[in-house]
């Protein structure tokens, strides 16, 4: 081999693990360098292969995408990408660049490097919307905002495309089943390609989604080539109607961990809006724009918090058929009849939850003193997973309790879902030393989501509450049944008690009870009642 050959190799190989050549058909026509090891064959078994067999199934299209896109004499930047199965393990994790030569030479030359997928990154993988292969709403509202903070410290702009498919109903039952499976495939790579990190792009509802826009790429582009991708599955029809705006975010605009804040709270927002546009021309305008309700309301929550205007009214759990009162769960309720799904959220978004939690804790720690009676009340308090993982919040909570000891077996917790435990091994630190100090733990949610047995292989809980969309249709589904007889029949196996919640009538009770369910919650055994129950 020339001398010339040989430093090219040697280059090459000091940044990367395995060359890679396709021709013109996408087929494997050289291979060299550590291929058994990242990919498990000798490179003269990959010669013939279609490239793409190489990656897992949720990164094919995006391959495809990007090797689509990749023009004369252009270089395709390194791309974190998930390889197909090797010797029984999933989800390996590698780098992925490609470099085309002039135009008349179709073949594409490639290079791989091992990456090691983090606990994150896998948890993101498996998280991903089946039919697109983007991020979920939450996932993709925590990365842009880690992203972006990275972005705001280092000085460097960003931009955020929100995309709205107005007519997305109409739109999918013109396609057909097939149809929509292209489309949905051909949307993903396509929102992926444009995102910085050929990562960071999400779907957000049924008919929104959104990116973080990698640098150059005009946003109004996204939705050119949306239009005209649907227009060729949509033969003969207008196609899809397809509105995009972009959120501006001029370096230190604003603190970063602020900026961060109010991005997130704009993708729910845009994520749960009417039909009518949505545009934030910056993220300058955005504060101004959200001033009305995100900064507003903001101000209100802190302002009832710091006024205690949170009132507690109590929900009886009872044992499913003796309906012998088990425990209660503290249901916080805001002044002025603000929703307190909504406050909680926005308390969540704007890292506010702690001083929510902790002054129902109050609340519940001084009704439990006031509680009269030869038998003192069980109450379940509510932890975020948010407030879960403040080590301040914590500390606060068991200082709380410092003086009233005696009160810590009769305090349980319910630690809620509505924000991701990302740290399970810390947050089972914590539920370790809270249930030395004493209290029960419930898991809530139960089933809602693929993390829900992540979660209880993690954490050791004393009861899950059963996600309420099991409980609603255990009399119509069968297959609902199967499934929630499965994940009691496991937690029986684990010493875990299960309480169903919506428990609304008798014949609930009277399946739920054969399922194995121990502990119902519901309109049927007694509605949320205000603290004077035990005055």
């Amino acid at each position: 081999m020339k001398s010339t050959q040989r430093r090219l190799l040697a280059f090459s190989f000091a940044n990367a693990d395995v060359l890679l050549e396709a021709d013109g058909r996408r087929r494997i026509c050289y291979a060299s360098g550590a291929t058994r090891n990242l990919l498990g064959a000798r490179a003269e078994d990959l010669l013939g292969r279609p490239l793409l067999d190489l990656f897992a199934e949720g990164e094919r299209g995006l391959v495809l995408g990007l090797l689509a896109g990749l023009g004369p004499e252009a270089r395709l930047p390194a791309v974190a990408v998930r390889l197909g199965s090797v010797n029984g393990a999933q989800e390996m994790g590698a780098l992925l660049g490609g470099y085309r030569m002039e135009a008349d030479d179709p073949h594409l030359y490639f290079t791989l490097s091992r990456a090691r997928l983090s606990a994150g990154e896998r948890a993101l993988a498996r998280g991903r919307d089946a039919e697109t292969g983007l991020l979920g709403r939450d996932d993709f509202a925590r990365e842009v905002g880690k992203l972006l903070r990275a972005a705001q410290e280092s000085g460097e702009d960003s931009r955020l495309a929100l995309i709205h498919m107005r007519d997305d109903a109409e739109f999918r039952e013109r396609l057909g089943i097939e149809g929509r499976q292209r489309w949905f495939a051909e949307l993903g790579v396509a929102l992926r390609a444009t995102a910085g990190d050929r990562r960071t792009a999400g779907r957000l509802a049924a008919d929104r989604y959104g990116v973080l826009l990698s640098s150059g790429v005009d946003h109004r582009l996204i939705g050119t080539q949306l239009r005209a991708m649907a227009r060729v599955l949509d033969p003969g029809a207008k196609g899809a109607d397809v509105e995009e705006s972009v959120i501006e975010v001029p370096r230190r605009a604003l603190a970063a961990d602020e900026a961060a804040r109010v991005l997130a709270y704009a993708i729910h927002r845009f994520a749960e809006a009417d039909t009518r546009p949505f545009t934030i021309a910056s993220l300058a305008d955005g504060v101004r724009e959200l001033a009305s309700d995100t900064v507003a309301e903001t101000i209100r929550l802190k302002d009832t918090v710091a006024s205690r205007g949170v009132a507690v009214l109590l929900q009886p759990i009872v044992a499913m058929g003796s309906r012998r009162l088990h425990h209660f769960e503290a249901l916080a309720r805001f002044a002025g009849g603000e929703s307190p799904a909504r406050a909680i959220g926005l308390a969540e978004r704007v890292g506010f939850i702690h001083d929510v939690d902790l002054l129902v804790c109050q609340k519940v720690v001084d009704l439990m003193l006031a509680a009269e009676g030869p038998t003192r009340p069980r109450i379940a308090v509510n932890f975020s997973a948010a407030s879960l993982a403040s080590a301040s919040f914590v500390g606060a909570f068991r200082e709380l309790l410092a003086p009233h000891a005696n009160l810590r077996p009769y305090l349980l917790i319910e630690i809620t879902e509505s924000s991701t435990i990302e740290d399970l091994e810390s947050a089972e630190n914590v539920l370790a030393t809270l249930r030395r100090d004493g209290h029960a733990l419930c898991l809530d949610d139960f089933g809602a989501g693929a993390a829900s047995f992540q979660y209880i292989q993690a954490l050791t809980v004393d009861y899950v509450k059963i996600d309420g969309a099991y409980v609603r249709r255990v009399l119509s589904n069968p297959r609902d049944q199967a499934i929630l007889k499965a994940m009691v029949q496991l937690c029986g196996e684990l010493g875990i008690g299960t309480i169903a919640e919506m428990v609304e009538t008798d014949a609930h009770e009277s399946k739920l009870l054969s399922l194995g369910v121990q502990y119902g919650q519901g309109y049927l055994f007694g509605r949320p009642m205000a603290d004077t129950l035990f005055r």
